[in-house]
């Protein structure tokens, strides 16, 4: 079963979502606490009831031919809270995959307005 992003619980695995992409921002060169550089990409994603959150891929690559319109399903994913937000990642064994376009998710063009628009800058 899919769920929505109502349903996700931060701090609990997300076992599949299906959700589409509204936006994806430049990839950009991270350093994490251990010291290890790496590649952070933002996805900015929409489910079936219009509802958004940031999903961060990290590694190089991960994000690689993914763009906005894209209906993707996330499987072991993690849900957790970042400044007050909703963030969502994959898993240690988590994936995402670009499937079909059912029409079950709305077309960004049909998203109600300023609601799903990308990425604020601060």
């Amino acid at each position: 079963m899919s769920l929505k992003l109502s349903e996700i619980e931060i701090g609990k695995n997300i076992p599949e979502m299906t959700v589409r992409v509204v936006s994806v921002s430049p990839p950009r060169l991270v350093t994490t606490r251990t010291g290890r550089k790496t590649q952070l990409t933002e996805l900015l994603v929409v489910d079936e009831d219009g509802a958004t959150a940031v999903m961060n891929l990290w590694g190089f690559g991960t994000a690689e031919g993914l763009r906005g319109g894209q209906v993707i399903r996330l499987v072991d994913g993690w849900a957790k809270e970042w400044q007050g937000k909703l963030q969502l990642s994959l898993g240690r064994a988590g994936k995402i995959e670009v499937i079909a376009d059912d029409g079950h998710i709305p077309p960004i063009s049909e998203l109600s307005k300023g609601r799903a628009t990308g990425f604020q800058e601060e």
